[in-house]
């Protein structure tokens, strides 16, 4: 960052207030959208054709996905403390801009990789692709109550939450028909998602300029040494840290769902055909639209029931989708994919109504100043879970334990810590009535 671009960011050359109006009419939210959107979609695009030609077409008879998913959670866990020192230190749209043109250059080499089909080559740049995410991660996250306000960070967070899961499944929907098409030609995708990159690099610049919260903070040199340092002192507010520890319990399971309703698709369980991988797409948008569905409708259920009962529902809800989708494909075998979809659509909605509020709750409590550290350990925290999905699911798969018990047994452990927290959860209300 040069000293002309940090002056023209710091406070007395910004605006300092959030941007007046309705969502509809603000600008820098709808940047802000739209940047997320398109990196969404690259991640989800590029990381699902990985997880496909791991489970199905690399490694005949085994599945790797989840060495892919730890390798690409690694990063959280190395770089998230930095991460969350540097999106204090500066300005969070410096550093969400900055890394949008990075996505540009890394999606190139992620083309070439898919093209010569090297599984070492795709695996450096999940790692890459993983660095840029962790620096995106908090200035994505805690920029928002600086553009939008409080008061509209319920609204603002379903739009958020809506928009994601709209690109995770875009990314994941043309996953499949894209390998089914252009199985010798991948290249073609790499070029889409460099193309995508390039929109979502320009709509970013939409942001207004804003100061960094905390410009005199002191960037430490140990990345451990910094996120060891914020857990810390994010434990003093026990109810904080113990939604974030949910949070992360939720993204365990999560990290573990992705892989198994892929791994659903071995003929020992709906026995999908290597030639139509579209199929186990249509799973995935299943849930992916059904989360976006769910999210529309928390904030105006949020107004009749609190939060923190919302949080709960959700949590149980997946639970118990997670135990039917098991016991259905092992009593119907191919014949379960019917039922599967109809399971898999009131999971992806009822877990809407745990992500929302979580993430709302998480961006409205920490102090000023500390929502870019909150949300550094809040990645930290999240990715090592993932990385742990990551390794839980391949020790089932070599196992053979079926794809849809791992799930189950990650969801509950999600429900156990939510019933050793359920006095902290349960107290969350919405963020105007604090």
């Amino acid at each position: 960052m040069t000293a002309s671009s940090a002056a023209s960011e710091s406070p007395a050359a910004s605006v300092l207030t959030p941007d007046e109006g309705s969502l509809l009419g603000n600008r820098s939210f709808h940047g802000h959208v739209g940047a997320q959107f398109f990196g969404a979609f690259n991640d989800n695009l590029f990381k699902q054709l990985i997880l496909f030609l791991a489970a199905r077409e690399l490694f005949p008879g085994k599945d790797k996905q989840g060495l892919a998913f730890a390798v690409f959670s690694l990063p959280f866990i190395l770089f998230s403390g930095i991460a969350g020192d540097l999106s204090e230190r500066y300005s969070k749209r410096t550093i969400i801009v900055l890394m949008k043109f990075a996505e540009i250059g890394i999606l190139l080499l992620g083309a070439a990789a898919l093209q010569v089909r090297s599984w070492s080559a795709m695996l450096v740049v999940l790692f890459v692709m993983g660095v840029h995410s962790a620096f995106f991660g908090p200035p994505k996250y805690g920029v928002i109550p600086e553009i939008v306000g409080k008061q509209r960070l319920l609204p603002a967070n379903g739009i958020i939450t809506m928009t994601t899961f709209l690109a995770i499944l875009l990314g994941q929907a043309t996953a499949g028909p894209l390998l089914d098409r252009y199985g010798n030609q991948l290249w073609v995708t790499g070029a889409w998602c460099v193309g995508f990159a390039a929109l979502g690099t320009s709509v970013s610049l939409l942001i207004r300029r804003l100061p960094a919260q905390r410009p005199s903070l002191r960037i430490g040199r140990n990345p451990f040494g910094g996120v060891v340092g914020s857990i810390r002192e994010l434990q003093t507010d026990r109810r904080v840290f113990r939604v974030l520890l949910l949070n992360s319990l939720f993204w365990f399971n999560g990290g573990v769902l992705q892989q198994a309703i892929v791994g659903l698709g071995a003929p020992s369980w709906l026995d999908i055909p290597k030639t139509e991988n579209w199929r186990l797409s249509v799973l995935l948008v299943v849930l992916a639209s059904s989360i976006i569905i769910g999210s529309l409708c928390v904030s105006p259920a949020a107004r009749l029931i609190r939060p923190g009962k919302l949080i709960a529902f959700g949590a149980v809800s997946m639970l118990v989708c997670q135990a039917l989708l098991a016991a259905v494909t092992s009593a119907l075998g191919p014949a379960a994919y019917a039922p599967a979809i109809v399971i898999i659509a009131v999971l992806g909605f009822t877990g809407a109504f745990f992500a929302v509020p979580v993430q709302t709750f998480l961006q409205d409590v920490p102090e000023e100043g500390t929502r870019g550290k909150t949300f550094a350990v809040n990645n930290f925290m999240n990715f090592t879970f993932i990385f742990l999905a990551g390794g839980f699911y391949f020790g089932s798969s070599m196992l053979h334990i079926h794809p849809a018990a791992a799930a189950t047994a990650a969801g509950t452990l999600m429900c156990g810590l939510l019933l050793i927290f359920r006095t902290s959860v349960l107290s969350i209300e919405r963020p105007h009535k604090r």
